[in-house]
């Protein structure tokens, strides 16, 4: 009986170590994803418009690099080569010991998948994020 007893106890303790000790996960990733969601929204805003609202997300080397002319480029740039964006599903979220990485794959009216990556510095600063168009092939039967 008392096997049993320390045995639930045990157990318990560590179901619940375990969950305290990724709190701290979860609450960066949740930041990070409202960061991105912003920076989403900002970039389906109208040409030239949204930078404003995401700026102070960025890292240092992002911003001396991201103006507003550029971030209006940007957002012509991707209306040019995919068209509109449809959908946004989180994907994957990595943590590296300088930098935590999102995955997203974005679905647009002229190109079906892309996939789009951000990264964040240390102090949860968006740092890089990159576009990519992902070539899907159909099955043969």
């Amino acid at each position: 009986m008392k096997k049993s007893v320390l045995a639930v106890v045990m157990l318990v303790a560590m179901a619940i170590s375990s969950v305290c000790m990724a709190a701290g996960d979860g609450n960066d990733l949740n930041r990070q994803q409202r960061v991105v969601d912003k920076f989403v929204a900002a970039l389906e805003a109208p040409a030239g418009s949204g930078f404003a609202q995401v700026q102070g997300d960025l890292a240092p080397g992002l911003q001396s690099k991201l103006t507003a002319e550029g971030f209006a480029e940007l957002q012509k740039q991707l209306r040019e080569k995919f068209g509109k964006q449809k959908e946004v599903k989180f994907a994957a979220y990595e943590r590296f010991d300088q930098a935590d990485r999102l995955l997203y794959l974005m679905g647009y009216s002229r190109q079906q998948v892309v996939r789009a990556a951000y990264v964040f510095d240390t102090d949860g600063k968006l740092a890089e994020f990159v576009f990519v168009p992902v070539e899907v092939q159909e099955e043969q039967k």
